[in-house]
């Protein structure tokens, strides 16, 4: 190779990295979720907000751990794939912490970066949290609490929505997935008939749900019309959010004719998020997750 060759090799090779850390460096940015403020926030505390940094898993994509608690300003980062890369295929990604806790990075990011490589982009959603009493009992009472929350996972949908086509996604492609906790946020909006407000709202409704080793609060009558296709993986071995209560659910909505794959892996525990130590088949699921994608027309086969 000559030199001249050598030159136009490298200075590809120099855009190619200045442009993937352009990408990054705008994807990593945390966001306001609520860009005008929130009227009457009914989430509020005297003291800021907290992280805590938990020890990294060697086998995480992010590098971090962090856990978030009193949070009262939600926020959110955006994970977009490579340059010529992306499918069209966007989700909202919940992390779980019973509501009063944030695993951002374990249970958000870690997912986040799997995903772009494949192509789809994704919202790591840091959303409002309540806080406990020496009872064990929520500060916030219960309703108005999840009314705030549920609130803040639609808006993310409509975030990704109105910005689809400066971020290269199909408004028709855009889904929500959750964690334990936040699983129930990825539940509430696929199980929840959505009111039409009128003409120009933008829809919170998703295109699929991901329910990963969702909480159930209540019980969830589905309905073919307004739920759509769910992906739903649970742990045999869970005693906090139990494989009976996802296969529960599973089975309701394969009475209402809904699409929908379940898998329930022999070990793994409650929390394995992307922690593949923990049992053999359930490393298994990021890939089925995105067959799934491929089954249900949101990403195309090769």
């Amino acid at each position: 190779m000559n030199r001249k060759n050598i030159s136009i090799t490298l200075l590809i090779i120099g855009l190619s990295l200045a442009l993937r850390f352009t990408v990054d460096a705008q994807t990593f940015e945390e966001k306001p979720l609520w860009t005008s403020g929130i009227n009457d926030n009914p989430v509020k505390y005297d003291t800021a907000e907290e992280v805590i940094n938990f020890d990294v898993q060697p086998q995480s994509l992010s590098k971090k751990n962090r856990v978030f608690r009193k949070v009262s300003v939600p926020t959110y980062v955006l994970h977009l794939p490579p340059p010529g890369k992306g499918t069209g295929v966007a989700v909202v990604i919940c992390p779980g912490g019973g509501f009063v806790d944030n695993w951002f990075d374990r249970e958000g990011t870690d997912l986040a970066l799997w995903l772009k490589e494949q192509g789809v982009a994704s919202l790591v959603l840091k959303y409002r949290l309540n806080t406990r009493d020496s009872s064990r009992n929520f500060v916030i009472p219960r309703d108005t609490y999840f009314e705030a929350v549920f609130d803040d996972a639609k808006q993310a949908i409509i975030t990704l929505r109105k910005d689809a086509a400066k971020l290269k996604i199909d408004p028709n492609k855009i889904g929500i997935a959750g964690f334990s906790a936040g699983g129930t946020l990825a539940l509430e909006l696929a199980a929840t008939d959505e009111i039409k407000e009128g003409p120009g709202k933008v829809s919170w409704k998703p295109n699929f749900a991901g329910l990963f080793y969702a909480a159930f609060l209540r019980n969830y009558t589905v309905r073919k019309k307004s739920c759509p296709p769910v992906f739903i993986i649970n742990a045999h071995d869970d005693k906090l959010t139990t494989a009976s209560k996802t296969v529960e659910f599973y089975s309701s909505v394969l009475k209402a004719g809904i699409t929908a794959e379940m898998h329930i892996y022999n070990k793994g525990s409650h929390g394995f998020a992307m922690d593949f130590t923990k049992g053999e088949t359930l490393k298994y699921w990021p890939e089925s997750f995105l067959a799934w994608l491929k089954d249900i027309g949101m990403t195309q086969k090769k």
